[in-house]
């Protein structure tokens, strides 16, 4: 539906996610403004104005917003422009919907921890050893152990570690990821499978709009794992609801927050869960896709209205709660294998068929990839759903089928499949 004013939104950074965003305030009938550091960067082709300049430059972001007149800022996707969001909003005396001290709860896996704690929702346990790591330390610690900074994202600085040696390499690695220099040590659960829990918060009210089964993949014995298919809905959704989601709307409600949403990553072993990570933005799956072929109720276009101060009682989803989906559905990302992209063929097939709602395809021809156990090996993610699970398996097995992406010396660069048969016939 089309504004009556066509208000300005300044969106920041103008990689390929935000394509969609773009797309989706322009339909809303916004004046859409892109800017980031990096010349031609794929959403600016999409938008009405864009800019060079840096997202952490706030000099020059306060003196574009009050050139071009706008009436809000918009991010999504990563945690750093978050961030630079809200300084810019502070700046401009515009509303946002997140404060520094609830993104600082998010942003920072020791304050979640504790934070948790306080609300009774179960974390990992951590090692407590000092800075120096000292021998006898490292010694007593049992391994497979987990070494990552406190304040990253993306999977980024994270190693996996079986000996005090590799762990004294991994401790390094994650202290230049950390912006506070500060790194955290777990045990190593070591699972293909994990959920992804999705809240949605209105008007200080919160809502769980899904309970999702995230299915992983690691390449090398010292890589995170990284996802491979994020099924909806999870196979324990029944088991989250009664065990924890309780705790985690308290906990939420306790961070004062009145409108957002949230993204929550746990760890599942022998029915338990194991919350490790909170993301207070949209979820780079762009799972609002798959909530919108649910209910109806796009909660992008929602945000998007925040951002430039409009009414969200449009946007009713008090009787879509407790994960509510009819629909099977999947946000499948595709990892890549070592190598350079010479060909990719199919993408146009896929995007035209019935059950794919979208895709974000982060890489194209000429890029490299190299095997780091980090989301740089994503080639993109594909969200798809369907009216049965036979459906949506079928429609998983032909995009597998119809995507081919070549590298170089000729070889298929797609790293692995997800299987979704063989994963309900064991579980």
């Amino acid at each position: 539906m089309k504004k009556t004013a066509a208000k300005k939104i300044l969106i920041l950074s103008g990689i390929s996610h935000m394509i969609d965003v773009v797309e989706t305030a322009k339909r809303m009938g916004f004046y859409t403004i892109v800017t980031d550091k990096a010349p031609g960067s794929p959403a600016k082709a999409y938008a009405d104005r864009s800019y060079d300049v840096s997202t952490s430059d706030m000099d020059r972001l306060v003196e574009i917003a009050q050139s071009e007149g706008i009436d809000g800022v918009f991010n999504g996707f990563d945690d750093l422009n978050t961030w630079n969001a809200l300084a810019l909003c502070e700046k401009l005396g515009m509303r946002y919907y997140a404060t520094k001290e609830q993104l600082e709860i998010c942003s920072n896996k020791d304050q979640f921890k504790a934070f948790c704690r306080q609300f009774n929702v179960p974390v990992i346990g951590e090692y407590e050893i000092g800075a120096d790591l000292q021998e006898a330390d490292l010694a007593a610690l049992q391994y497979p152990v987990i070494a990552k900074p406190v304040d990253s994202y993306a999977s980024q600085g994270i190693t996996v570690c079986y000996s005090p040696e590799e762990l004294k390499a991994g401790y390094q690695k994650a202290l230049d990821y950390s912006k506070s220099q500060t790194v955290i040590i777990e045990p190593f659960i070591d699972t293909p499978y994990g959920t992804m829990m999705y809240y949605t918060v209105q008007n200080g009210e919160v809502y769980l709009s899904a309970v999702t089964d995230r299915h992983v993949h690691k390449q090398a014995k010292e890589h995170p794992p990284l996802p491979i298919a994020v099924a909806f809905p999870s196979r324990h959704k029944e088991l989250y609801l009664e065990k924890v989601d309780p705790q985690v709307r308290e906990m939420i409600r306790a961070m004062n927050i009145n409108n957002g949403v949230l993204l929550i990553q746990a760890l599942y072993e022998n029915e338990e869960f194991y919350i490790y990570e909170m993301g207070f933005r949209i979820s780079g799956s762009q799972h609002y896709t798959i909530v919108e072929k649910q209910t109806g109720i796009n909660l992008l276009e929602m945000m998007l209205d925040y951002a430039v101060g409009e009414d969200l009682a449009k946007y009713d989803i008090s009787k879509y709660d407790n994960s509510y989906m009819p629909y099977p559905s999947c946000n499948l990302p595709i990892l890549l294998n070592h190598g350079t992209i010479a060909e990719i063929k199919g993408l146009e097939e896929i995007l035209a068929m019935p059950g794919i709602l979208n895709a974000v395809i982060n890489r194209k021809v000429g890029d490299e990839v190299k095997p780091n156990g980090s989301y740089s090996q994503m080639f993109g993610r594909f969200n798809i759903s369907e009216n049965s699970l036979a459906a949506l398996h079928k429609t998983i097995d032909l995009l597998y089928t119809k995507l081919e992406i070549v590298s170089t010396e000729g070889l298929d660069m797609k790293l692995v499949k997800y299987q979704p048969t063989e994963i309900e016939a064991i579980s």
